[in-house]
Order: structure tokens, then sequence, then C-alpha cells
């Protein structure tokens, strides 16, 4: 756990590294099955929203645990006090959510 908290549109995410990728039934999947230019994280947790300019609350359609798909370009490291690694991403920035098989 971790004692950083996002803000706004933002969400908090562990990368997880290719040899970790497993599939909901337990098979680890080899490296080169995985798409190298995006990367998968873990959301670790999760901004309180944000607002439009006529003042409407957009919430953000994840929660802590999902695992997200993003392009590392688009995300800011930023390391706790533990010397833990994590990204923030604005969550307009994903391509997707992986589901389970």
């Amino acid at each position: 756990m971790t004692n950083i908290e996002p803000f706004g549109s933002l969400l908090l995410v562990e990368e997880i590294t290719q040899n970790e990728r497993k599939t909901s039934s337990g098979l680890v999947l080899a490296g080169t099955a995985i798409d190298s230019d995006l990367k998968r994280g873990k959301v670790i947790a999760v901004g309180p929203g944000d607002y439009d300019a006529s003042g409407n609350k957009h919430e953000i359609p994840l929660t802590a645990g999902d695992v997200v798909i993003y392009n590392e370009n688009q995300a800011t490291e930023v390391t706790d006090a533990l010397n833990n690694k994590y990204h923030f991403i604005n969550w307009r920035h994903l391509f997707g959510k992986e589901g389970a098989l």
C-alpha cells in the first residue's frame, strides 16, 4: 500500500511486468504474446473525478484492482516513501480495461 493519493481525473497505477501477466486460470503469457508498445497496470487508487465547464461531475469508471492498458508516454512516474514506483495517468488517456478471460 502507498500513501500517494491521486486528485481529479488521475489514477495511480502500478505497472504489471511481463513475467507477472497471467490469465484468470493462472496460465503465464509469454513475453512475445504481449504488445511491447503498450503497458498494463493495476489501478491502485482512483481520483475523485473532475467537473466540466457547466459544473457537472464526471466520475471515473474504474476501481482499485482493475487492470488497465496504457501508453507509458502518457504517464508520469512517481516513487513513494518506500521506494515503490507508480504512474499517474489521466483515465481519459487509457486504451482500455482488461477483463477476465
